[in-house]
């Protein structure tokens, strides 16, 4: 018989999921997003907030990048030259996502990042590097992160951070409208 031991879990930060859910939905604001490294997961976490079928729209999920040059219209040029998980990507798949026939969308959101080693020698970032953007009419916001553990935690925090820095910029740019 062998005895497992379960390493600590991280948890999501459920006060700041909740309060970016409460002010998409309080506002009639509706939320899509564009995910690489996080692959579906941050749609999963959006799926679990209570108010979730007011606000979110959808996530297209872009792991590769054919998606992202695809579905995103992503320059493969600037993959090629920036790699997929740098902050020229991040941006240039939120202007992706902005210009989709999805018409009712008012916040955008956009995530690439190193979750573990990859293969590709352009890559110099180090692991646990994370971009993401947000917009929100003419706004745009782009975050440089580092975060350490296995992916899973990478994921987590990358997700958790997400969600607190939303909740902090988001009231700050619909202020200005």
């Amino acid at each position: 018989m062998v005895d497992i031991i379960a390493k600590p879990v991280m948890q999501i930060d459920d006060e700041a999921l909740a309060a970016c859910g409460e002010f998409l939905q309080a506002h009639g604001l509706k939320l899509l997003c564009a995910e690489s490294m996080t692959a579906g997961y941050l749609s999963s976490l959006w799926s679990l907030e209570f108010h979730s079928g007011d606000y979110f729209l959808g996530s297209l999920v872009c792991y590769d990048d054919q998606c992202k040059t695809q579905l995103l219209a992503v320059p493969k040029n600037k993959i090629e030259k920036y790699c997929a998980e740098s902050a020229v990507i991040t941006l240039r798949m939120l202007d992706g996502l902005t210009r989709t026939s999805i018409t009712n969308a008012d916040v955008f959101i956009s995530i690439t990042g190193l979750a573990f080693k990859t293969n590709n020698p352009k890559q110099k970032r180090e692991i646990g590097t994370v971009y993401y953007a947000f917009r929100y009419q003419r706004e745009k916001r782009i975050y440089k992160k580092k975060f350490s553990g296995d992916p899973s935690a990478i994921l987590i925090q990358t997700c958790n951070s997400l969600f607190r820095d939303l909740i902090t910029w988001l009231p700050l740019v619909t202020s200005k409208r």
